[in-house]
């Protein structure tokens, strides 16, 4: 059975009622509703469309982060934990949004913990510049999706 985009799905139903059953109201408050629910529609069509894009930017951002973290840093068990998270990562990939974003997080969680227990100082400081170029990524993603600015 092949997997339906929701956000395709909302936006075809929401030009349904825009064109084709509008079309045949002629009570003016009940199409000026049915205007108001396409017009709902459409906007969590943008906003489906919208969260799919952030997440795959979010997991672009981290498997880089996890890359320059397994490159650079020099402690076994951070650049482990920074492997398995990429894995966890890469294989949660396919998932949509919502199942994949608390893979993300968790991944990262898991890895700057790891920094945590087994670095120190500048070494700390430097395997966690990836992760926290993430992090940046996250938050200005969320912004993004309320309508502000980052800057």
């Amino acid at each position: 059975m092949p997997h339906l985009q929701p956000a395709q799905v909302i936006e075809q139903f929401a030009s349904f009622l825009q064109d084709d059953v509008r079309a045949e109201i002629d009570d003016e408050f009940v199409d000026g509703q049915v205007g108001s629910m396409s017009s709902t529609m459409r906007y969590l069509a943008d906003q489906l469309r919208q969260q799919r894009e952030l997440t795959r930017r979010q997991r672009d951002s981290l498997l880089e982060a996890l890359e320059a973290v397994e490159r650079d840093c020099e402690s076994t068990a951070v650049t482990e934990a920074a492997a398995d998270a990429r894995e966890r990562v890469e294989d949660a990939s396919g998932s949509d949004g919502d199942e994949l974003e608390p893979v993300l997080v968790s991944a990262c969680n898991d890895v700057l913990d790891e920094i945590n227990a087994e670095l120190d100082g500048a070494a700390a400081r430097a395997a966690r510049d990836p992760l926290y170029d993430f992090l940046r990524v996250r938050v200005e993603g969320q912004l993004e999706m309320l309508g502000r600015d980052s800057a």
